[in-house]
């Protein structure tokens, strides 16, 4: 079972991927101000193919998860792991309600407190990816 949940689980780590990359290339080009703002089809597309990809590898964890859940419940990285998983599912929450902001203003009109939401979100989502990634390949 888990030769065939594993490469699914991979798939859906490309899906996440693709999300990523077309959110944070908006997102940086809004922080620039090479955009005014970003056009709400393309936050909407780019937040749910992360958010499916990242229910998707949560989903195939828990099925690989199951068979060796002793050993790794008794892995202090698997909690760290966790933990940044859990991250990534509260900061999911906080990206929809933040990137409505995105859609109608442009960052350089918002103020400094405006724009501490932001720049700290995506420092949590980076931060998040990379310790989960970098903690599964230390794990096995």
């Amino acid at each position: 079972m888990i030769t065939i949940i594993f490469p699914i689980h991979i798939l859906f780590l490309c899906v996440a991927g693709l999300g990523i990359l077309m959110a944070d290339s908006s997102a940086f080009a809004w922080l620039r101000g090479k955009r005014e703002v970003i056009g709400r089809e393309t936050l909407f597309v780019s937040h749910w193919v992360v958010t499916a990809g990242l229910v998707g590898l949560i989903l195939t964890g828990l099925v690989m998860f199951w068979p060796m859940r002793e050993y790794l419940l008794s892995q202090p990285l698997f909690w760290l792991k966790m933990a940044f998983v859990a991250a990534l599912v509260i900061n999911s929450f906080f990206i929809e309600y933040l990137m409505h902001t995105a859609a109608h203003r442009s960052f350089a009109s918002l103020s400094h407190a405006q724009k501490v939401p932001f720049i700290v979100s995506g420092g949590i989502s980076t931060l998040s990816w990379l310790g989960a990634g970098i903690t599964a390949l230390l794990l096995f």
